[in-house]
């Protein structure tokens, strides 16, 4: 019953991530970077700790007046905790897949048979991405989260 249940909430995630669905609540950002290419802003709408996970929640959203594309590999995003200077990177289940969607093939993208291809984020519009992380100390309030392509976000607060 929890696997049918964790498949569903997956699929969902992902659909609502294709589509660039974003609920009400996604209006307030804990934190907000922009890409390096300076067309997307990149707020982070969820960071806490729930049973020693580390969820984070991503919404790209596109400002610029063309359509813009993202894909990078999964290993490249971690955090380093604000304590003990530690690296985290993007937890793996019991079959070595990244916790997180949308992910194909270890990169953040659309899987098709053939490979992985960017998102796309049509002008005006945003798409969702989430990972999870082992949680930092109990002690760390913020953290540093690094995605490629989109500045750092430094002393991002971690609710508990």
């Amino acid at each position: 019953m929890k696997k049918q249940y964790r498949l569903r909430a997956l699929i969902l995630t992902l659909l609502l991530a294709i589509f660039g669905y974003s609920p009400a609540w996604a209006a307030d950002s804990v934190q907000t970077q922009m890409s390096l290419s300076g067309d997307l802003d990149v707020d982070v709408l969820k960071a806490s700790v729930l049973d020693d996970v580390f969820t984070v929640v991503l919404a790209y959203r596109n400002n610029g007046e063309t359509d813009a594309k993202i894909k990078y590999k999964v290993d490249e995003v971690y955090f380093i905790d604000d304590i003990e200077k530690k690296k985290y990177h993007v937890l793996k289940d019991s079959k070595n897949e990244w916790i997180g969607a949308p992910i194909s093939r270890g990169q953040v993208g659309i899987g098709w048979p053939g490979g992985v291809s960017a998102m796309e984020i049509t002008a005006g519009g945003k798409k969702l991405v989430w990972f999870k992380f082992p949680a930092p100390p109990a002690a760390a309030k913020s953290l540093t989260l690094v995605i490629p392509d989109v500045l750092p976000f430094e002393e991002l607060a971690v609710s508990r």
